[in-house]
């Protein structure tokens, strides 16, 4: 494993071993170490059984000799998602190392800049996996030409292969943000904003996984996948773009904002139509995981909306606190560019932005400067 992000020349000596930076430093490769350890479990005969809990799927059911193999679900997937989880922090490490920081070296990006594009960047790449992925299991299971397959049977006793592993994935991807906070050395008021997502998915995920509502679980991921992909494809743009006021910029934005809403309303058309439409044709078995019951499927409606207008609501706040108002963010009114109070005030904004553009090197280049400049002052003050 090649050195992750941050690796200096300097950070190659000897470092005490599970020292804080020795930690971030080699993460990768402990995580390496640690998935090389279980792997070589599969091929000793004691350890064999213990090392595939976490390598192979779980909870296998072969119905008959002609049918495809199904999976169920239960406490022993815990096993997967945590080997998988170490594969999602290999591979961030690897997308970081050998795509991320290569591109950010070339553009010259800023500090602020630079741990935007990461985080936009390691996201999309996941979007982009996920959206393609989800849309192979909607279009193999036919489930778009006839919407009554996504309650029809429920609750759903199997998954096959490709649905049970997908949601194995959500789940190590979204957890592994989590030791990436520390790994990448990210700010702590930056750290709220990438918490706060993490969480809301793993919460989602989970519900879907134990109420057994897998097929429009996959549908509404898939829909919010695409979403997140063309977000971050327009913060991709805004970083690199240097002409603030871009056309390419504004068209990108519109583009996510007609899509934010429409995914948005899609999500809620398809959720309470199977909830209060979809359900009601299917009798209750009685068994241990069926949720078709009423006030289940309130408290389901309720948590869908209420979750859905927080979402439209940070929506909302980022383009307020970006200076966009709605009508300008679809182009119906042109934004007004606003004024300031005093031209000292002006003056000083323009400055502070100018230095936050500048690149690491160029800041730490220019507060030298600075500093030395006082220093020549004082000298030649007290000299006087």
């Amino acid at each position: 494993m090649a050195p992750i992000k941050g690796r200096k020349a300097a950070a190659n000596k000897n470092l005490p071993i599970l020292s804080h930076e020795f930690v971030i430093q080699n993460h990768a490769d402990i995580m390496s170490c640690v998935a090389m350890v279980i792997v070589i479990g599969l091929m000793v005969q004691l350890t064999s059984p213990v090392s595939s809990l976490f390598v192979a799927l779980q909870y296998v059911q072969t119905p008959g000799p002609n049918t495809l193999q199904t999976y169920g679900t239960g406490l022993k997937d815990l096993f997967a998602i945590f080997f998988y989880f170490l594969i999602c922090i290999i591979f961030h490490a690897i997308i970081q190392e050998y795509v991320l920081d290569k591109i950010c070296r070339k553009l010259h990006l800023s500090k602020s800049k630079n741990s935007k594009f990461n985080e936009s960047g390691q996201l999309i790449v996941f979007n982009a996996v996920s959206m393609i992925w989800a849309l192979d299991i909607v279009v193999k299971g036919n489930w778009l030409a006839d919407l009554s397959s996504l309650w029809i049977g429920y609750p759903y006793s199997t998954l096959s292969f490709s649905t049970k592993f997908f949601y194995i994935i959500q789940f190590a991807y979204w957890a592994h943000i989590m030791p990436e906070l520390y790994f990448q050395k990210i700010k702590k008021e930056d750290m709220f904003s990438r918490v706060k997502y993490s969480v809301l998915y793993l919460a989602f995920v989970s519900a879907i996984y134990i109420t057994n509502f897998h097929r429009i679980g996959v549908v509404l991921l898939l829909l919010n996948y695409v979403c997140g992909f063309t977000k971050h494809a327009v913060k991709l743009i805004d970083i690199t773009e240097k002409d603030e006021d871009s056309k390419k910029v504004q068209l990108a934005q519109n583009v996510y904002n007609w899509l934010f809403y429409a995914v948005q309303s899609l999500t809620l058309i398809l959720s309470q139509t199977m909830l209060w439409f979809g359900l009601k044709g299917v009798p209750y078995t009685g068994e241990l995981r069926d949720f078709n019951t009423p006030m289940f499927k309130l408290i389901c409606s309720i948590g869908a909306l209420a979750i859905q207008a927080w979402i439209v609501h940070e929506f909302l706040n980022n383009q307020n606190s970006n200076g966009l108002n709605l009508s300008a963010s679809f182009g119906l009114i042109k934004s007004k560019p606003k004024t300031t109070d005093t031209s000292n005030k002006k003056r000083k904004n323009a400055a502070s932005r100018k230095f936050n553009e500048l690149t690491e090197a160029d800041q730490n280049t220019k507060k030298t400067l600075k500093h030395e400049a006082k220093k020549a002052a004082k000298i030649a003050k007290s000299v006087k």
